[in-house]
């Protein structure tokens, strides 16, 4: 692999590293000083706050800075010639030729869209490659993005919709568990009898319908008799609006990225 370097060490590419570290040479860059020290106690990797130092020392270079920062990042590696090198951008929004045609002979680019499961290795990570992109490109990126999650190779218009489903989605399944948990206080029970309960009934539908021939429907009308509790609940839902909620929170997440992308 070479040497793995970081630009933008912030909680994604925390994540990532710490899936990593055991394997491989790191190196971090990030403008924090004190947060680089202690990525450098917690991983055991060298630091720098020079972007361009990173980049010129690194193989591989994971640019994980803010998509509104990402242009004057782009000022920051001009001198740099990234000719042998390959780039996995984790940037919502933007897209791949955003680097190829700002970075001198940058060719070789990942975009990839991790989520925030890799903290618990259980990550899911979309990614898409350029054309100049080897066979040897795409096998690390592979092997670098399946480090602690569910890789899977996708064509780069796809990106923005992963990013509302996968990227945004632990955030909107935490969004719904609260108001579920809410609820349940505001009936008498405990919150952390509550929580337990909701987190285990996570774990075990996502289970069951990995593992089943079920479809959403199908498993729905499995819990939901007619005339039942669970089916009173889905139809209060449904007269609230529920399904045009979640289909708007993706939308404006999936248009957001589009925005940021420009």
């Amino acid at each position: 692999m070479g040497r793995i370097g970081f630009i933008g060490a912030g909680n994604m590419a925390g994540a990532i590293m710490g899936c990593l570290a055991k394997e491989y040479e790191m190196m971090a860059s990030r403008r924090s000083v004190n947060a680089l020290r202690a990525l450098e106690d917690q991983y055991d990797i060298t630091t720098t706050t020079d972007n361009a130092e990173l980049a010129s020392s690194c193989d591989i270079v994971f640019i994980c800075v803010k998509p509104q920062s990402a242009e004057g990042l782009m000022s920051e590696l001009s001198g740099v010639d990234f000719s042998n090198k390959l780039v996995i951008s984790i940037l919502a929004g933007k897209r791949i030729s955003f680097f190829t045609e700002r970075l001198t002979n940058c060719t070789r680019v990942v975009r990839a869209m991790p989520n925030l499961g890799l903290l618990v290795e259980k990550g899911a990570t979309a990614y898409a490659v350029s054309d100049a992109c080897t066979p040897e490109d795409e096998y690390k990126a592979h092997i670098l993005l399946n480090a602690g999650a569910y890789a899977v190779k996708v064509e780069e218009d796809e990106i923005d919709t992963i990013t509302a489903v996968s990227g945004c989605g632990p955030a909107f399944i935490s969004y719904f568990l609260k108001s579920l948990e809410d609820a349940a206080i505001r009936h008498g029970l405990g919150k952390e009898i509550a929580q337990k309960l909701l987190f285990q009934t996570v774990l075990g539908t996502c289970e069951y319908l990995r593992t089943s021939d079920l479809d959403y429907d199908g498993f729905i009308s499995k819990v939901a008799s007619k005339g039942g509790a669970t089916r009173a609940g889905i139809d209060a839902g449904k007269r609230e609006g529920v399904d045009e909620a979640i289909s708007a929170m993706v939308d404006a997440a999936i248009g957001r990225a589009r925005e940021l992308g420009k």
